[in-house]
């Protein structure tokens, strides 16, 4: 204890425009004064026991065991009424039918299982003196990270009165392209209607009263990266130290320990104290037992097109995709539906429910097909509009000015006004923190809407607002894959011409903003739709984030800089890289290359570990394909790597399509399934376990085959560890 920290302490809580704190010592004790609510406050704090006594104007000396018992109370933060308010607000959404099953992994490869066992992590080991601890979340987008903050911070408001612990500020980053942290807290404090001023909060985390919760840290990126983000950061953390704690969320390829330690300077190994927490997809049981409790049951999950949906590591197990299962979708409504695409397959049913719902008069008028075309035009104008203006929500004005455009003129004024008021409760929204505001259930659902904004806008050669001025992040690009890839199945397809003029605008868009990034991202992210006859040749741009899924088609690469790539499971053996460049290349086991692609300064791996030796990332690369050279792989025998089945295997594995039928108007799948090799690999599959076939009579008695693919994750890993897959490559090579 000393003047200095006296004075950083208290000077956030004088009345503005008032003099700074007057800080005296005598005999071991320090005299601190100021003004606080238009009164004089004075202090006495014993520096050997650390009690303090406070005076406020001419009222009664009351007594503190320390300063951080003072600046709880009444005087300062007041965190009983902190802890109440933030109790009201979150108990509905915490509610136990709310809250989805947390699966997760330390970095010490702990299992939790438990809020508690979160909230556990937070102080459980030993503390050096003037430290700053740390609590990194990440995962994938959906995964639960924003859920698992708000079941903090509502465990912790809870058991306040019983047992103060450290309440949870929810520093949320909205969508929007800044990176000025203090805005981010001043907007959190305000939706908690907290007296508590942001320049405040530093001093109360490092009291060890509030942990500050950065939600969404990834997306605090800044037009010329993330350099601001990571030094407001690196001087939070030194702010902070003492008791401070902080918690990180972000998704799984951006933040890591290794890369705090790395890109935060004032973050001390050793000292500081960095835990590290996965958040995993909850298990097929974990999930059942959560939608049992919103009335499904047993026999739900045994229909073939639930049952998909809630295999090991599934894309539905994400706990967006469930939250809308459990409250949005009734089992019987999609029985004997074997779609192709999960985002769009959830949101027929629901556009399809919502466009019945506007009452008998706008039935009597409008069709229900009608209905269910403005319901969608709503969602993607509303998308748009939320991108157009960097927010997540939007006033109710707003969204019946949107309402009104989306519908068209031709309707009686009557009708428009009941239409203008049912829009803004749609199921797909829901309320903001902001009264009166409305945002999307989730961003991933957001993101689906606002990347159908974007090819067609691009196919029709317009380039939108928030493709000229946003940042396009990895987790837009990974819902814009899944997006394209849908509409690409189509045999009216806008693709091709997103395809042609988003390469002419790409190439010769001027760099007054960020189009040309934001361009050249939406092509990478198109690879895997790309068709030999399109003589894709993407040149001249420069690309901050990239995610590259399934397998690429063939393409030229000329003069790109891409910052970070994402090509998780991707196969890019027929792309072409001349004079491009790649800073940062996140990749798994079932990733593929080409002898061309050029070698990152950085390779990230699948656990998150880093790994920057030049010749340990090229020789990682010559393993999965860089290498021209015949390598040993203990899983494929040599017979089937070299046979065309094989590239067959990897296609069809690198699907994003949950039902795979012939006749279905997927160009894509009509490739896999009308493949010579096609029947001799089905048959080692479903012997093996990795296929699924569904039989559908059809109105003139014949049969249409379904097809799953199922654990094609594992299949593409090619790990000798796992057995089955071992023995599926064995019977392979024997059948061929």
């Amino acid at each position: 204890m000393n003047r200095e920290q006296l004075l950083a302490d208290f000077s956030p809580f004088a009345d503005i425009g008032e003099n700074a704190p007057r800080v005296s010592e005598q005999k071991g004790k320090f005299t601190v004064s100021f003004t606080r609510d238009g009164r004089e406050l004075k202090l006495v704090i014993d520096s050997v026991s650390g009690g303090v006594q406070s005076t406020h104007g001419k009222g009664s000396t009351k007594k503190h065991t320390s300063i951080a018992t003072l600046l709880a109370s009444e005087l300062f933060a007041n965190l009983r009424r902190w802890a109440e308010i933030q109790r009201e607000l979150l108990a509905k959404e915490a509610e136990s039918r709310h809250m989805i099953p947390i699966n997760a992994k330390t970095h010490s490869d702990n299992c939790i299982k438990s809020i508690n066992d979160v909230s556990k992590l937070l102080g459980a080991g030993e503390r050096p003196f003037e430290a700053t601890e740390i609590l990194l979340i990440d995962g994938p987008a959906g995964i639960g990270k924003t859920n698992l903050i708000s079941q903090l911070a509502f465990e912790r408001a809870v058991s306040y009165q019983a047992i103060p612990t450290p309440l949870v500020l929810h520093i949320k980053s909205r969508g929007r392209v800044l990176s000025n942290l203090e805005d981010l807290m001043a907007f959190s404090l305000q939706t908690i209607r907290s007296t508590v001023t942001y320049d405040q909060i530093p001093v109360l985390v490092r009291h060890g009263l509030i942990v500050a919760a950065i939600d969404g840290f990834d997306e605090l990126g800044d037009p010329n990266g993330y350099d601001t983000a990571w030094a407001q950061l690196s001087e939070l953390i030194a702010t902070v130290r003492g008791k401070g704690t902080l918690i990180l969320a972000g998704r799984d390829t951006f933040i890591s320990r290794a890369r705090l330690l790395r890109d935060v300077n004032s973050l001390r190994e050793g000292v500081d104290i960095v835990h590290g927490l996965t958040l995993l997809l909850p298990s097929p049981l974990q999930a059942k037992k959560w939608l049992c409790t919103h009335n499904w049951t047993e026999a739900n999950f045994l229909i073939p097109s639930v049952s998909v949906l809630l295999e090991d590591d599934s894309f539905a197990l994400r706990p967006v995709f469930l939250k809308l299962l459990a409250e949005q979708i009734k089992p019987k409504e999609i029985k004997g539906e074997h779609e192709r695409f999960l985002t769009s397959f959830l949101l027929k049913n629901i556009v399809s429910r919502e466009a019945k719902l506007f009452g008998k008069a706008v039935q009597a008028v409008i069709p229900t097909l009608h209905m269910e075309a403005f319901v969608t035009n709503f969602m993607l104008e509303t998308a748009r509009e939320m991108a157009d203006m960097q927010t997540e929500a939007l006033d109710g004005t707003t969204l019946s000015w949107i309402a009104e455009a989306a519908l068209g003129d031709g309707y009686p004024p009557d009708i428009v006004g009941l239409i203008k008021n049912r829009a803004a409760v749609i199921a797909l929204l829901v309320n903001d923190e902001r009264p009166g505001y409305k945002a999307f259930v989730h961003t991933h659902i957001q993101n689906y809407y606002l990347a159908k904004v974007a090819i067609e806008a691009i196919s029709r050669r317009d380039t939108p607002k928030f493709i000229r001025r946003n940042i396009l992040g990895a987790e837009f690009l990974s819902t814009f894959v899944d997006v394209v890839s849908e509409y690409s199945t189509l045999l009216s397809s806008p693709i091709s011409g997103f395809l042609s003029h988003a390469q002419n605008l790409a190439q010769t868009y001027p760099h007054l903003d960020r189009g040309a990034r934001n361009l050249g991202a939406l092509l990478l992210a198109s690879l895997q739709n790309v068709r030999p006859e399109d003589e894709a040749y993407f040149a001249g741009f420069q690309v901050d984030d990239a995610v590259i899924r399934g397998t690429a088609g063939p393409a030229t690469i000329n003069e790109v800089i891409i910052h970070q790539l994402d090509c998780r499971q991707a196969d890019l053996s027929s792309l072409v890289f001349k004079d491009s460049s790649i800073t940062s290349l996140i990749a798994n086991d079932a990733s593929r290359f080409p002898s061309s692609i050029p070698v990152p300064k950085v390779l990230i791996s699948e656990s998150g570990s880093q790994v920057t030796d030049v010749d340990k990332i090229a020789q990682w690369l010559d393993v999965r394909g860089r290498s021209t050279k015949p390598t040993t792989n203990p899983v494929v025998p040599d017979k089937v790597k070299t046979h065309r089945i094989y590239a067959l295997l990897g296609r069809v594995c690198r699907m994003h399509q949950y039902w795979l039928r012939q006749g279905d108007d997927d160009v894509y799948a009509e490739r896999i399934l009308n493949d010579a090799c096609w029947p001799l690999l089905s048959s080692v599959l479903h012997e093996n376990g990795f296929l699924r076939i569904e039989e559908k009579r059809a109105a003139s008695g014949g049969s249409s085959p379904f097809y799953h693919i199922k654990h094609s994750q594992r299949l593409l890993s090619e790990k000798p560890s796992d057995n089955e897959v071992v023995k599926f490559f064995t019977d392979l090579a024997a059948a061929i």
